[in-house]
């Protein structure tokens, strides 16, 4: 050939003719602005205004980002292309060089990589066995096959990654010697081919499955695979690849601890942790439970099995196995699936020896040749211990008062509801004699009470709707316990709300939703306005769970403080009786006297010569429940037991019970304190809110947010204040408040941060820090970012989440036992809570690049608090945690539970922890936390973004909607 052919009509297209930039043509980033619910793109004023006829026609090509899979292009000509497509001729883009090679033209020389992104959504709660890339390739430059290489890249891609910036800190994954797409230019012809990347046994270099399985158990947040050529200094070597790269794994569901795990009797089981308290059976050939569980995501084709097992304590105090007489595994051929509850009677046991308990789910693959164990009771709730003896008491009979019913296989009807007094009766079994007393319990119960009396007569409250089981078990003259009985019976809801407000119109009156007594919607003032700040936050879900087709912003009452309020035209609540108020508040931080939340006005001063409403919900720097009783006083105030902070999400709720005559507050789904309640009275005015009724005068206006105001003509038990104040959507989603959102890559204002999108305004001020590549990169020495805080109610319900990369380097240079905060509240004199990093070793490593030794740093994340003594009240990570590659930390802290999670990408590391909340104070800080009068545990690192929500998150299943990657 005399000229050079073109080779590659995307590359050698004339300028305008295409879908994108080609050769010559002149390009430039725009500013991508992102609000709640639109996003706006600024193009180039400069590039606009040309007014040369040459430089058009102009492109405005914003980036997309999608879901499962992302991809980049990035050349060293500076251009790069975010969501490449495969162009007019469907044959892709290329990688490697693009030169000339024996008179193929394809460019002026410049190098082009191919990157595609993946997420871990779909390996929630799997073990990768296998996994494979694959790509097609419709075009290559020449029929001699050339080198194409794989490589997983630490750093990731996003908006602003350039080739300047191009991800770095290479791992291969694999190389392939190929060369497809030429047809009949080829001889034997080249068609189009599937280029699959799989491990091969002889290269040790290749760790794509390790690396994936690294992946889907959350030790780095996003997976960048990228496609170059091996040699990219050989024109010859230039392929097109398509858009459709897909990340092939084989699996196994990762087995969870089974639930129901116990000793069947009567119509539940039993299991008793404690080895000086075991239980009593009476059958030698005991009846076992337990059910299968696998790991949130793991249920996809799980084949799963229970192995029971059970230890006989010898005389030497150690432990032997048991044989079952008949296997261990139920079933014992085939397999079940993820929630299905098995049994198996043992073979007979001795009379008197002191037995445990445990069982655990065995999920199996590999044709059922090979299986992955879950944990078992035995290493996490406990064993559950045991002995037979037939002489001790039987299973006493339970029998309930109306109007509970026990269930029956086929008969289990809802009766009565929370709070509604009944009784149970205890009695011997048929044929047993001498028995002075019974112990029981129920469920949610933490104690267990005794019954005195052959037959015992005991009061039975339910504290919720639902199954519940009522245990009890017989004691004898000799002080013998018995085996237990178990009956379950079901617990009807209780009367609904007689007014429920969501402040989610788009205007006009606040809509009652609770109409089953008529409505009694609420108009709202001059000076009360909705606001998208509402405490539901952003709802994706139905109430059955379901994804809504289009999310909704969640609206909440915004009052000023002086004229704003809301209130029915006549009265909600007949305040005689019992009733239970509730709302979410967020009192505004410039208040600066008491404001009210709700009360009831009265229609007349009647029995006083002033008007005074008998109850009000109000905040003073505590928050307190005051009942105006007819002895003419407020001065009955059942107040919180600490002070909670201005500027945060509070659940609060008062219960009036007039039968008992107590006034009872609740704070974030916590009981706070209980006074005499005094004589009611009856007030048929309005019900106020944002307000109060003081001798003929309205006063104490709210300045702040108020959502989610519910009214009960009834006295709701703690366990239903409980439940309320999780303000669960559905099972698995709950109502979660963004209330703070700093990301580099859109909110970066001189030595600051702001927060764009969650309408909360808090700006992150950094020190030190800096921000390069769209991340907050902190030294460890002394670098940090602040906000103002605190910006939860450390005692109330919170999800926090970010994404960071820890500096190996840096953190070789630390010692032993050295603990770093990636973010966390202060108290006056210590941590709140935070997520933080722990070394907690350095290995000696073979670096699979470079085959030599090099030394890494080793440890755990941890979410909780640091305490005083420098010991974790915390959850720790199950994996170590991954260095130079980011990971997704998610924290949950759960008021009514009492409970904290940790969750890694996707998954929760084990089980929720018991944990006893601090309330905050001070600046909420990354990169260091304040210990001991000072700050300290600085952090290097780099974090991508943090995220704060008031609410606990339900589920991995809300965690993976609202966090994502």
């Amino acid at each position: 050939m005399d000229e050079k052919e073109p080779s590659d009509p995307a590359e050698a297209a004339p300028s305008g003719s295409g879908l994108e930039p080609v050769q010559g043509d002149k390009f430039t980033k725009m500013d991508v602005e992102v609000e709640e619910t639109f996003l706006s793109i600024v193009p180039d004023a400069e590039m606009m205004g040309e007014k040369d006829a040459s430089v058009y026609p102009l492109f405005i090509d914003p980036p997309v980002t999608w879901g499962e899979s992302e991809r980049t292009l990035l050349r060293s000509d500076g251009y790069e292309d975010y969501a490449w497509g495969n162009g007019e001729d469907d044959l892709g883009k290329g990688a490697g060089k693009c030169g000339v090679w024996n008179n193929y033209y394809c460019g002026p020389g410049y190098v082009q990589r191919l990157y595609f992104e993946f997420s871990p959504a779909k390996l929630k709660g799997k073990k990768v066995l296998d996994a494979t890339f694959r790509v097609t390739e419709p075009w290559a430059f020449q029929c001699e096959p050339r080198w194409v290489d794989l490589v997983r890249t630490k750093e990731n891609i996003s908006s602003s990654t350039t080739w300047a910036s191009r991800p770095m800190g290479w791992d291969t994954m694999g190389d392939r010697h190929v060369s497809a797409g030429r047809g009949d230019l080829c001889s034997p012809g080249l068609p189009n081919a599937e280029i699959e990347f799989n491990d091969n046994p002889d290269e040790s270099n290749e760790n794509l499955t390790p690396t994936v399985r690294d992946f889907a158990a959350g030790k780095f947040s996003r997976l960048t695979l990228m496609i170059k050529a091996h040699d990219e200094t050989d024109t010859a070597a230039w392929k097109r690849f398509k858009n459709d790269a897909v990340l092939e794994v084989d699996f196994v569901g990762i087995p969870d601890k089974p639930t129901g795990i116990g000793l069947v009797t009567g119509s539940g089981t039993v299991c008793l942790t404690t080895e000086s308290n075991p239980s009593i059976v009476s059958d030698p050939t005991p009846l076992l439970s337990a059910t299968t569980q696998t790991k949130s995501g793991g249920e996809e084709d799980a084949q799963l099995r229970i192995y029971f097992d059970i230890d006989n304590k010898k005389s030497d105090g150690s432990w032997a196995d048991t044989s079952a007489g008949n296997g261990n595994e139920r079933p014992s051929t085939g397999y079940v699936a993820d929630g299905k509850r098995q049994t198996m009677s043992w073979s007979t046991l001795t009379e008197g020896t002191l037995y445990r308990y445990r069982a655990w789910t065995q999920s199996y693959y590999n044709g059922g040749k090979s299986f992955l164990s879950g944990p078992s009771n035995g290493s996490t709730s406990g064993f559950c211990y045991f002995k037979v003896d037939p002489t001790a008491p039987r299973p006493p009979n339970i029998k309930l008062n109306i109007p509970y019913k026990e269930c029956l296989p086929n008969d289990c009807p809802a009766r009565g509801g929370p709070g509604q007094r009944s009784a149970f009766v205890l009695q011997p079994a048929a044929g047993d004699t001498g028995v002075v007393s019974y112990q029981y319990t129920l469920s949610g119960m933490s104690t267990w009470p005794t019954a005195e009396g052959a037959t015992a007569l005991v009061p039975l409250v339910p504290s919720r709707p639902g199954t519940h089981t009522l245990w009890a078990r017989a004691k004898d003259k000799v002080g013998r316990y018995g085996a237990w009985n178990a009956v379950d019976f079901v617990v009807a809801a209780g009367d609904g709300p007689v007014a429920r407000y969501h402040f989610d119109e788009a205007s006009g009156a606040a809509v009652d939703s609770a109409t089953a007594d008529g409505k009694d919607d609420a108009t709202l003032s001059a000076g009360a306005v909705r606001t998208d700040h509402g405490r539901r936050g952003l709802v994706t879900h139905d109430a059955k769970g379901e994804p809504l087709a289009s999310p909704a912003e969640d609206k909440g009452l915004e009052l000023n403080g002086t004229t704003g309020h809301a209130a029915t035209a006549g009265p909600v609540l007949e305040t005689r009786s019992s009733y239970t108020v509730s709302a979410w508040v967020r009192v505004d931080p410039s208040a600066t006297k008491t404001v009210s939340v709700l009360s009831q006005s009265p229609s007349s001063p009647y029995p006083f010569t002033k008007k005074y409403s008998p109850f009000v919900i109000s905040y003073g720097g505590k928050w307190s429940i005051r009942a105006f009783s007819s002895e003419g006083t407020f001065s009955r105030e059942a107040a919180a037991v600490e002070a909670h902070p201005k500027g945060v999400w509070t659940h609060v709720a008062a219960v009036h019970d007039a039968t008992d005559k107590k006034l009872t507050l609740y704070v974030n789904g916590v009981r706070q304190a209980e006074v005499d309640a005094g004589t009611p009275w009856s007030a048929e005015g309005s019900l106020e809110i944002g307000r109060v009724m003081y001798a003929d005068a309205y006063t104490d206006s709210f300045k702040g947010e108020i959502d989610e105001v519910v009214a009960w003509q009834r006295a709701l038990t703690p366990d239903e204040v409980h439940d309320e104040a999780r303000l669960l959507i559905s099972g698995q989603y709950a109502g979660t408040e963004l209330i703070a959102d700093w990301n580099p890559a859109r909110g970066v204002d001189g030595g600051a941060v702001n927060d764009t999108t969650s309408g909360y305004g808090k700006r992150l001020t950094l020190s030190g820090a800096t921000v390069a590549g769209e991340e907050i990169v902190l030294d460890g020495v002394d670098d940090t970012a602040t906000a103002p805080g605190p910006l939860v109610d450390g005692s109330g319900s919170f999800t926090v989440t970010t994404g960071v990369t820890l500096d190996a380097a840096k953190l070789l240079t630390k010692d032993i036992g050295y603990i770093g905060q990636v973010a966390g509240q202060r108290t006056a004199d210590g941590s709140a809570w935070g997520l933080w990093f722990q070394l907690t070793e350095k290995q000696t490593v073979l670096d699979e690049e470079t085959l030599e030794e090099v030394t890494v740093p080793v440890g755990l994340w941890h979410f909780g608090r640091l305490e005083a003594d420098g010991k974790f009240s915390s959850v720790a990570s199950e994996e170590v945690a991954s260095v130079d590659s980011s990971a997704r930390l998610t924290g949950v802290h759960d008021s009514v539970d009492g409970t904290i999670s940790l969750y890694i990408g996707y998954g929760r590391n084990g089980d929720a922890k018991v944990y006893t909340a601090k309330i905050g104070s001070g600046d909420f800080a990354l990169g260091k936390a304040f210990a001991g009068g000072a700050w300290k545990h600085f952090l290097p690192a780099r974090i991508a973004e943090i995220r704060l929500w008031a609410g606990a998150m339900a589920s991995a299943e809300q965690v993976e909607t609202a966090v994502g990657d």
